[in-house]
């Protein structure tokens, strides 16, 4: 480094080793790759999930509603009690997810009341429904695009439940009210009957889409970090290290491969008893110094060029074929 601050290029003679730009590259990669994960496992999570439920939900409504209007609307006087039920808890399970934890109680009460028999239980919907969630809905309108969407959904929801509330005239025929709901059922199994209901999995699997938001930052830091960061090993055996470390020849103590023919990391030890880590994944030509520096320790085991010398059965300076490669 010169004295204004510009980095000077080291001699031919010496070995310098630099982030790896294929270490670079697929940081990036994976970082992006996360990313968009991450927001995809988000935006599935928050809003497709959501929105899969409430129509799957909207379309069990309408055709449960079709079973109760269809009897009447066939002639017989009346359908079975366990049908309107059945109709009441479905719109009950919609409730629950399109009015959110405002109406939570009440909902658990008007579920009580049907399951038990409660017939007065429709009357109740009825009244909630046409007093506080359309209402809260239709406010919506102003404030965000998916008020009206729920809006006319509760306005639908309103005449089924009070065509089951009254089915059938004062001369007994179907009453105008379910012929309408009849209709207005038919159009909402029109736009939501496809829809599949999310499977129990399905938020689990978001999770581990989400959960890869977090690397995004790791690996953004591991480029930042390792970018400026350089090795070099002069040729009269001074090693400089990250951090402003220069290590004489007298300050090598030892190199650590016990590692580096399965990871190719290797860690040079200082005198006093320190460790540098040396990663050939991370830092292009890193080899070389480990190399050289190995070969000097231990001439009998390694090569300048970081590979193991065979044991026996040939010439002292053969080399394994296999070994870390320089990224």
């Amino acid at each position: 480094m010169s004295e204004d601050g510009q980095d000077t290029s080291a001699p031919e003679s010496d070995i310098v080793a630099r982030l790896a730009p294929s270490f670079l590259i697929r940081s990036l990669i994976v970082a992006i790759v996360c990313l968009v994960l991450g927001l995809w496992g988000v935006w599935d999570y928050v809003e497709v999930i959501p929105t899969q439920e409430r129509n799957f939900a909207r379309a069990e409504v309408a055709r449960v509603f079709l079973r109760v209007a269809e009897p009447i609307l066939n002639g017989e006087d009346a359908t079975s009690p366990e049908l309107v039920d059945e109709f009441l808890l479905k719109v009950l399970d919609d409730l629950e997810i399109e009015g959110g934890p405002s109406v939570a109680a009440d909902i658990a009460g008007l579920r009580a009341s049907v399951s038990s028999g409660g017939r007065a239980a429709i009357d109740r919907m009825s009244a909630l429904v046409t007093d506080r969630i359309l209402p809260e809905a239709v406010a919506k309108v102003a404030a965000d695009d998916g008020g009206t969407d729920r809006g006319k959904w509760f306005s639908a929801d309103l005449i089924m439940i009070n065509a089951v509330r009254s089915p059938t005239s004062g001369l007994g025929d179907p009453s105008g009210l379910l012929k309408e709901a009849k209709v207005t059922a038919d159009g909402l199994l029109a736009a939501y009957g496809e829809v599949q209901q999310p499977s129990a999995y399905d938020r689990p699997v978001q999770w581990l889409f989400i959960l890869c938001l977090p690397f995004v930052p790791w690996y953004l830091w591991q480029v930042v970090s390792n970018r400026r960061r350089r090795f070099v090993l002069r040729d009269n055996g001074v090693l400089e290290l990250p951090g402003n470390e220069v290590w004489s020849p007298e300050d090598l103590a030892d190199i650590d491969m016990s590692r580096w023919m399965r990871t190719s990391k290797a860690w040079v030890v200082h005198t006093d008893g320190h460790r540098v880590l040396l990663d050939d994944y991370v830092f292009k030509g890193i080899f070389r110094i480990v190399g050289t520096i190995a070969a000097e320790k231990y001439p009998e085991e390694w090569t300048v060029e970081a590979k193991v010398i065979k044991k026996g059965g040939g010439d002292a300076d053969t080399t394994t074929d296999d070994g870390p490669e320089s990224t």
